[in-house]
């Protein structure tokens, strides 16, 4: 009917390959706008604003612009319109955008390599629900989401997460939640490193552990403020809208070798850093 056509008209303009839009449910591309729309708000509002790295003039006409370009700018065009994947390729990991309410407004392609999870499955959903329970508070306070609406967005606080920390860190290495700090997320540094364990599906089965189904993800990122007035008042403050970063995979505590590449080699040093011991190659 006519709702399904416009399901399927709104699906085929949300930045994704049809051959992923065709595919959605309703419910999924609801979410996916709704994601979307977000991002956009996030991309503008955030100092500095984003903005695409090329412009067309808005007064000239698409033939104009055809026109205009030389082989030169069409050969930037191209390199700017795959630089992008070749930029996540060498990342060696994954980009995502949480919102301050702790959700997912944007998420890499590539953490279908690292976590067996996709994009579109990630996109609009809640970050608690993919990551370790007693890793729930860590990456609250890491967001800035104050105690009192961490159960609104999904965070678990209970006295469950608290031993369940106690008991799978040292196994999956991952520190204990730092305490929460007196000052305001504004008023603390921006940049953000920590460790969280996030679900995987590429997780090897018959592992005996209760940190079995989770990757330990190392995260390094900023925190993305917008400016603000201060009511009744001509101050201006800083408020963060949500945290950008780039996610490594650590590898598994399970792992007992290495496998060496043709250019690579081995080398021992001590605790002087002097060394003790390299191969011949």
């Amino acid at each position: 009917g006519k709702e399904n056509f416009e399901f399927f008209e709104l699906a085929k303009m949300l930045p994704l390959p049809g051959a992923i839009t065709s595919q959605l449910d309703k419910a999924s591309v609801i979410r996916l706008t709704i994601s979307y729309l977000h991002m956009r708000a996030f991309a503008s509002q955030g100092d500095p604003p984003w903005s695409p790295l090329m412009e067309g003039d808005s007064n000239c006409s698409k033939g104009e612009q055809k026109v205009r370009r030389s082989s030169h700018s069409l050969a930037t065009d191209m390199f700017e319109q795959h630089l992008g994947a070749h930029l996540l390729q060498s990342l060696d990991g994954f980009v995502f955008v949480v919102s301050q309410e702790g959700r997912f407004l944007y998420i890499s392609e590539t953490v279908s390599i690292y976590l067996g999870l996709s994009q579109v499955e990630l996109t609009g959903s809640s970050v608690f629900d993919y990551i370790h329970p007693a890793d729930h508070v860590e990456m609250a306070e890491r967001l800035g989401i104050r105690p009192h609406l961490r159960a609104e967005a999904g965070c678990h606080t209970g006295p469950e997460s608290a031993s369940s920390s106690a008991s799978t860190s040292s196994l999956a290495g991952t520190p204990e939640p730092a305490p929460s700090s007196p000052h305001s997320p504004a008023d603390e540094p921006p940049d953000r490193g920590y460790f969280i364990r996030m679900k995987s599906t590429l997780t090897k089965r018959g592992l005996h552990v209760k940190s079995s189904g989770y990757k330990v993800i190392h995260v390094t990122g900023r925190i993305r403020c917008r400016p603000a007035l201060v009511p009744g008042s001509t101050r201006s403050v800083r408020r963060p809208i949500g945290l950008v970063a780039l996610a490594h995979t650590l590898p598994p505590s399970t792992l007992n070798e290495v496998r060496m590449e043709s250019q690579m080699f081995v080398f021992r040093v001590n605790m002087d850093l002097q060394v003790t011991y390299c191969e011949n190659r």
